[in-house]
Order: structure tokens, then sequence, then C-alpha cells
């Protein structure tokens, strides 16, 4: 941190009140505007479109001083064994957002702020409402005056196409695709280091910036857009920043056009590791373009992620969304989707399935720790099905305590966070006169409840009910004695389970049945639960790097899997379950109604590089995503793996410096994962070329 930015985070913890008095708006508003009147602003040579500021952690540390400022409040020690992240964990969300970028496009930040005036006037003299637009007008001058001195410093520095579209952007709306591109850039600084809000989309960069392009000269289009996805991957967005590509309209005509293409085009040319692609795929999706699509993925760029766009949207109905709010969703973060004028908090309160199926097994005992965490049983289970309603009976548990967490917090968000900038994007938080934070003014403020381990927990079902009920090579006692022994001198028959039992992933119904009564409780419970914003939670299935957390704090589980080894991912097979092949392993996760998993459900298929080559390697690739989304899937991403590159890149990183995989959500360098995690990534690359 340098002299300046220390100086600059000492003046705003300064500024902020401990005493569990603070008014958060307008301390928020009075840190925007401190820092974006004093910040240093510079001009990198590289940049074309944005200059650069100081600012990016500040905020950061504001929303985790005041957390645990509050958190005798806001965290209940009755619930703290869950809270360790071993059974549910629930907390707040303010790092998956979108704004509306169709009004931050149109109007640019000089529209917002006129904007804020027509919604002040049409207020009367309501205290609560003219509070906010006051304070959030004060926001927006001094945005306004942020955007007049990177003008003057672009100026100085003699960038004159970079000072040009700044200085109009202060008088008005973008007029120019360069001007839409910057404004973009403009807005991502504004509400990400200066209200401290991610912001964790770019949105449909296709239908947004297709006015704009359809009045440019084609001949410099393609430069700029490439410099543009250039400038955006050096922002290093944690998670990647991804961008959307497709869609519908409120008819259901595809979105796709001639942008569409050449973004994609301009994606693959980039080169980029910080960026990433949601393509949306509706029926009427031209073929053409999600194969060049799927051929990137063959080239490298496995952060593309191919989503059904006609599934998606019934998912937001299903909630209460309106058809027309459905089809304009936006894609957050890793897979994640929001109605418009949705807030979708999408990361808030997450539950460790096959850690509920340990409590069913030994009455709510931690196995690691001999604590009770779940609730307790007598432990008898004359049949499976009395096993399988006391795993329910868990899960419910888990559920009910995760949310218990995340309502703590969401109804504290007074005391945490305001977000100006990021609300006078949102035309409800204009109508209601209130912060989308602090007064939950969202249309629709929703939270989620993402359940992780699903074919860990499966696997280990169908196991028991092999292994206990139907063989009966073992009583459930013998076989809780082995679990609590962690295999020990059981190798022979826990490679057994590992290796020859059937396992979800593997189109075997009777496996897969078992996932979906798991997803149909789940769906039955969290969706449409309410919260305490005034909206409510939505279910999803997604695990990233919390696998890890949630696995190292797990005991032994019946599918042969080790003590603290990491949990499933996402809605995948566990790793080498999928023997049966891609087909099969499809069929097992398209089994699951994604229509009732809005909050994100995405399988990982890993391919190796032998299978996906020439014509009919792309062929097959192509014709998987549609046999996938065509019997019910919900959302896919490809890694395609190559196991001796995998090898020598672990021993020999410097002669691998850009290898890129998909890490669970985003994507990372090779290089940069622990030795763990290069293990892993071999070993699937090891088992997509056995299932090739």
């Amino acid at each position: 941190m340098t002299l300046h930015q220390k100086e600059l985070l000492d003046n705003v913890l300064k500024m902020m009140d401990y005493s569990g008095e603070e008014d958060v708006l307008k301390s928020d508003c009075d840190i925007d505007i401190y820092l974006l009147d004093n910040c240093e602003i510079t001009v990198p040579e590289i940049n074309r479109f944005m200059v650069a500021v100081d600012c990016r952690a500040i905020r950061e540390i504001v929303l985790r001083e005041r957390f645990y400022a509050a958190k005798s409040t806001i965290r209940d020690p009755a619930y703290a064994d869950g809270m360790a992240a071993k059974l549910y964990f629930g907390t707040y969300d303010f790092g998956h957002t979108s704004a509306c970028w169709e009004d931050v496009i149109d109007l640019g930040i000089y529209g917002l702020r006129q904007r804020i005036d027509r919604y002040r006037d049409r207020a009367g003299n309501d205290p609560h409402k003219q509070r906010f637009y006051r304070e959030i007008t004060r926001v927006y001058d001094a945005a306004l005056r942020f955007i007049a001195r990177a003008a003057k410093k672009a100026r100085d520095e003699g960038r004159t196409e970079m000072a040009d579209g700044l200085d109009h952007l202060t008088k008005g709306a973008p007029s120019t695709l360069y001007e839409a591109l910057q404004t973009v850039i403009l807005y991502y600084y504004l509400q990400q280091y200066f209200d401290g809000t991610l912001l964790r989309t770019l949105g449909r960069l296709d239908t947004l910036l297709l006015p704009f392009y359809k009045k440019a000269d084609k001949a410099i289009v393609p430069q700029m857009l490439l410099d543009f996805m250039q400038e955006i991957d050096r922002i290093r967005a944690a998670a990647n920043m991804p961008f959307a590509l497709g869609g519908t309209d409120e008819q259901g005509n595809d979105l796709i056009n001639e942008l569409s293409y050449l973004l994609l085009e301009t994606y693959r040319k980039a080169g980029t590791n910080c960026t990433k692609l949601h393509l949306l795929i509706s029926k009427n999706t031209p073929r053409d373009i999600v194969e060049n699509a799927l051929d990137a993925v063959r080239e490298g760029n496995n952060s593309i992620v191919f989503m059904d766009d006609g599934r998606v949207i019934k998912s937001l109905e299903l909630l209460g969304e309106e058809h027309r709010d459905a089809v304009n969703y936006h894609v957050v973060g890793c897979y994640e989707c929001g109605a418009n004028g949705e807030i979708t908090c999408s990361c808030g309160t997450r539950m460790n399935l096959a850690k509920a199926l340990e409590m069913a097994l030994f009455s709510g005992v931690d196995l690691l720790t001999g604590k009770q965490i779940g609730l307790a049983n007598d432990g008898v289970f004359p049949t499976f099905d009395d096993l399988f309603s006391e795993y329910l009976r868990q899960v419910k548990y888990a559920v009910d305590c995760g949310i218990y967490c995340t309502d703590l917090c969401e109804e504290n968000y007074g005391m945490l966070h305001a977000a100006p900038i990021f609300s006078a994007t949102y035309v409800s938080a204009l109508e209601n006169g209130g912060d989308l934070y602090c007064d939950h003014s969202a249309k629709y403020p929703n939270s989620s409840v993402d359940a992780i381990g699903l074919a860990t927990a499966t696997d280990s079902l169908a196991a028991i009910r092999k292994l206990v009920y139907e063989d009966k090579s073992l009583t459930l006692d013998e076989l809780k004695a082995i679990l609590k022994n962690n295999w020990e001198g059981q190798e022979v028959l826990r490679l057994t389970v590992k290796n020859k039992f059937p396992k979800y992933g593997m189109g075997d119904k009777k496996t897969d049945d078992l996932a979906k009564k798991t997803v149909d409780a789940l769906a039955a419970q969290v969706n449409g639960h309410p919260n305490k914003k005034g909206g409510i939670y939505r279910l999803g299935l997604f695990s990233i790097d919390w696998r890890w957390k949630f696995g190292s704090l797990t005991g032994a589980s019946a599918d042969g899997r080790l003590s603290g080894e990491t949990v499933s991912q996402n809605t995948g097979a566990t790793f080498g379950a999928d023997r049966n092949g891609a087909t099969a392993h499809l069929l097992s996760v398209a089994y699951l109604d994604g229509t009732r998993t809005p909050n994100g459900a995405i399988v990982d298929l890993d391919l190796h590089s032998s299978a996906v080559r020439g014509e009919n390697g792309l062929n097959a690739m192509t014709a998987s995503l549609y046999t996938f989304l065509d019997l019910g899937g919900f959302c896919i991403h490809y890694n395609v793996l190559d196991t001796e590159t995998l090898k020598k890149a672990k021993d020999n990183p410097e002669a691998y410096p850009n290898l890129q995989v998909r890490l669970c959500g985003w994507n990372v360098l090779f290089s940069s994962l622990s030795e763990k995690e290069k293990e892993e990534f071999i070993a699937r690359s090891e088992s997509a070329g056995m299932s090739a």
C-alpha cells in the first residue's frame, strides 16, 4: 500500500462510527465522495479507455470493519459449530450484482444523475425518499467531478481520445461505440472501487452495444473491441469478469446478431485469462455460433459457459417473476441468473449434503470432533427408505440453520453497507426512494441457498443401499464403524465401492433417482421461502471452491471417499465416477429438473483433448451439448484437458505460463494452483481419457 493509499484508508476509517449508531447510507455516501474527490489518478500507457485509481481495496476493508463491529448482532453463538462450514453456512452477499446496464449505457453517468432529479421532484415531501435522493445526488455530482478530473489527467498525459470521451461523458450519454465501451469500464470503476459493491457482469454486450456498432466505422471496430477486452482483463476481477451473448426478447426472438459473432471472435483472439463468457442458447440460436464457441473451447478458451435460455427464463418465472423481467435476465458471477430488477445475493446460505448424510448415520454427531451439530436420532433404520427420510430431515435442518444465519445478516444490512452508485441504476430504488441494501428496495430482493456435494451424498446413499439393505454384506453398524475408522484395514472394500458400484453420472436411473429426490426436496423447501428483505430464497446446486472446505470438514463417506477429501463439484459426478462416458454423465445431470434450481446448476464436463480433435471431435461436442439441453439441462461447461501437457506444466511451470484451466466457476492459470489442485486436474484428465 502506497503512502497515498494509506492516507486515504486512514481518513476513511476516521469517518466511520463504531458506536453501533452509524448512519450507513450517509456514511457510505461521504466515503464515496471523499474517494472520488481525493483518489490518485494515473494513466497507464497500455490503457485506451480509462485511467487507473489507487483506492481498489479500501471499500473491502470498510465492509470488513463494519462486519466485525456488528458481529455480536448478526451472529448467534448457538449456531457457531455449523457456521464453521461443516454442515451449513450463512452470511451477507454484496458481491453478485448486475447494474441495470441498459440504463447505464443509454443514459451514461450524466443521464443517471439527471434522472435522480426527476424522481425527487415526484416524491413530494416524503422525508425518507428526499433523504435518499439528496445523498445519492451528492455522490453522482462527485462522480461527475471525478470523470472531469480523469479527463484532465488524460489530456495532460497527451491521451486525447480518452480525454475527449471522458469530457463528453461529463455532459451527456455516450454517443459512439468508443464512448459506450468507455462507459462500461468507467461504471465498473465507480461501482466496484468507490461504491464497494462488486460488479459481476458486463451484461449482454452484443445487445447493449449493437446500436453503437451499427453507426461505427466497421474498419476500426475489431481493434477497438480487442483493446476493450484486454483492458477489461487487466482489471483482474476476482473470479473473472463475465459478459453474455445471445438470449431472447419478450416475443421469443433470438438476439444473436452480427456483433455477437464479432465479440466471440475477439474473445478468441484476446488471449485473456480474467474474463469469461456466457452463451445464452435458445431454440433459434444459430448453430454456427455455438460451434464457434465450442471450437474456442477446444483451443483453450475453457471459460465459456453454455446456458439454456428457455430453462433459465422458466426457472425465474416459477419464482413469481414477471415474464418481461425473466426474459431480460442477467448472469452474474459464475452462472447465477437473476431477472431484471433482481438482487440475486447468490452466495448467502450454503449447506453440505455429504455432511447431512453423516449426521443421519451418526445421530447428528460430527465424526471429526465428536460434537453434536445435527439432529439426534436413535440410529435404527429398518429400511433404506427410513434412512433416506432421516437424511432429508438432516438436510432440512441444515438449510433452516443456514437460512437463519443469512436472515440475521440480511435484516441488518443497514448496519453493513449502502450502494448509492449501484442503487441509482435500478428504477425500483428510485421509485421506492431507498437504497438497494439499506432499504431492500430492489423489485426482487432475493436470497439464496446452495446445496453442495450432491454426487458424494448420492453415491454414498447408493452404496449404503447396496451394502446394507440389498446385498446385506454389512450391517449398518459395521459400516458406521468402518467410516469412523476412515476405511482403515478395508482398502479392498473401499476400492470395490469406489470403482465397481453404481454411481451418479453413469446414467443409472436407480441411482439418479436418489439425486432427483434430494433436489426435489430441497426445491420444495427453499424456492419461495420468504427472506427478511421482502423477497424469497432460491435454490442453487453449485459448489465452486467451497467443496474443498466442506470436504476437509467431512468424515469418511460410504462412497469410498476418505475423511477430509473434497466433496463433488457442482451437479456433476464425483471425479472418475462417470465411467460410462460423457453421454451417460449428461443423462444423469439432465434427469434433475433445472427449472427448480434458479440460483444456478452447472455440470463441468471434462473431455480429453484426444476426444475432441478434428471435425468429428467438434461434431461430438456439439451433439453432446444439444442432447444435454434437449433433455432438460440447465447449464454446462467443458474442460478440455491434456494429461501430458498438465504433467509437463506441473514439473516445468515456467514453460507453460499461459496454460489455463477452469477451477470451479472461473479460469485460473494452471501454474497458480496448489500441488493438490494440480494433481486433481491431472487425475481428471486421465479419467477423461479413459472414458473418451
